[in-house]
């Protein structure tokens, strides 16, 4: 049985004009009705990763999706030596919020290889297109 390692893809914080670097949330966090593309971004984003994760797709196809900062941090992971599963990843449920306009959190269960593992993704709307901008998992290995 392998360690459980927390994966956090994350690009570096950035200073907002307040000085702090935590995220703000404002507004409702209820779901809002899908207008703009959000479930189906969210739904691929999550199906993807999951299947990074698993080893059938290599990290820099998750950072087509990505923003740019992400993307950097994405092409510099490497999967571990022999880890390619025979079965594809299945996504167990998903849930979107919104903490303010033109962000959301997506957090899902997937089962690869058999376990569950979680999965949460950041998306953020940039010219008009949803991308992740951080992804977090605990992976088995």
């Amino acid at each position: 049985m392998g360690r459980v390692r927390v994966l956090r893809l994350v690009p570096p914080p950035i200073e907002d004009e307040d000085g702090g670097d935590e995220p703000r949330t404002e507004g409702n966090l209820a779901l809002a009705p899908d207008a703009d593309g959000l479930e189906e971004a969210a739904e691929r984003v999550i199906w993807i990763a999951a299947e990074v994760f698993a080893g059938l797709r290599p990290f820099p196809q998750l950072a087509r999706l990505s923003t740019v900062e992400l993307a950097e941090v994405l092409s510099r992971q490497r999967h571990p030596a022999g880890r390619v599963l025979a079965t594809a990843p299945r996504i167990r449920n998903r849930r979107v919020q919104r903490p303010r306009p033109g962000v959301a959190e997506v957090t899902a269960t997937v089962i690869v290889a058999g376990r569950i593992q979680p999965v949460a993704v950041r998306l953020v709307r940039r010219r008009g297109v949803w991308r992740c901008a951080a992804v977090e998992t605990a992976l088995n290995w």
